[in-house]
Formats: structure tokens, sequence, C-alpha cells
């Protein structure tokens, strides 16, 4: 387990990161494993799609404030810089999803909770969670998506988040799978 998941459960983990991204309470509960699953539909969809926006957001902010501030460690700068890019191209994609369907796609948020800030591997551990956590949010979410596109989408950026999740989890010595 990574940090952070110490005494609490995987799940309880995704909701707490799901939580401070602004993720609403319709899907915080899926996430949580209260109540029952979405009606699937396009409200489904765009609820789920509004989730993963909040978690891109989170993710560009954590990354921005690292880069900005030199937290990441030098050799692993590029990786910081790439990703950060990736989470800007999800981020962008579901916005153009939501807008093509007449949605109101959620903005990021005026400033996040990102907790005290370390430099070198404890600034690669705060990227590893946000990653485990998008990651986990996206597995736990993705069959309730209905619309092709859509899933299509969120398939090719859970590949993403594992991808991120694997070159963190390399650079802090940790088991990969």
């Amino acid at each position: 387990m990574i940090s952070g998941e110490a005494g609490a459960s995987r799940r309880d983990f995704v909701v707490r990161i799901a939580r401070a991204a602004g993720i609403s309470p319709l899907v915080l509960g899926v996430l949580a494993g209260r109540g029952e699953a979405l009606v699937p539909g396009e409200e489904a969809d765009l609820a789920i799609l509004y989730a993963a926006l909040a978690l891109e957001h989170h993710a560009i902010a954590l990354y921005d404030v690292g880069l900005e501030r030199g937290l990441f460690p030098a050799g692993l700068r590029a990786h910081a810089v790439e990703f950060r890019g990736d989470h800007l191209g999800h981020r962008d994609t579901q916005v153009a999803i939501a807008e093509e369907r007449g949605g109101r796609p959620p903005e990021a948020l005026a400033s996040y909770e990102l907790g005290p800030l370390q430099p070198g591997d404890r600034f690669v551990q705060r990227a590893l969670e946000i990653e485990v956590a998008a990651q986990r949010a996206y597995t736990g979410l993705i069959s309730q998506i209905r619309t092709r596109d859509y899933l299509l989408s969120a398939a090719f950026i859970l590949v993403d988040e594992v991808r991120h999740m694997t070159v963190w989890r390399r650079a802090l010595g940790l088991q990969i799978y």
C-alpha cells in the first residue's frame, strides 16, 4: 500500500481524494459503494464525465504546484511535465465530449487542499496518490458509462493513469504489480 492508505480502506482512500477534487455526491456515493448504480443514460455519463474532470483538475493543480516549486526530483521532472500534459489532454478531451452533448463541464476549483508538500520522493508519493485515486475511480466508474465515445476516451485515459502509476512506483522503488 502507498502512504495515505494506511489505516483506511482503498475505497476510503479514493473517496477522500475524490471529495478533495470536488466530485459530486452522486458519484461519490457510487465510489464509496453506497447507493445504487447510476441509471444508464446521458445524465449518468455526464455525471461520470464531470467526476473525471474534477480529478483531472486536481491532478493538474498538483503537478502545477510541484513543477512551479521544484518539488519533483530533477531526474523525474521530465516525467512530471509529460504527465501534466497528459492530464491537460484528458481534461480537454472530456470538456469537448461534455460540450458536444450540451453539458456544462465543471471548471477547476479556485484552490485545492493539497496538504503539506515536501520535495523529492515525498512529492513523487503525492503524485502517485493522485494517479492511484484516478485509476481506481476510472476503474470503478467505467462500467457505468454507456456512451461509446466517452467509454473509448475513458479507456485510453485509464491506460495513461496506469502508466503514470507504474513510472512513479518504479521511481520510488515500490512493487509495480
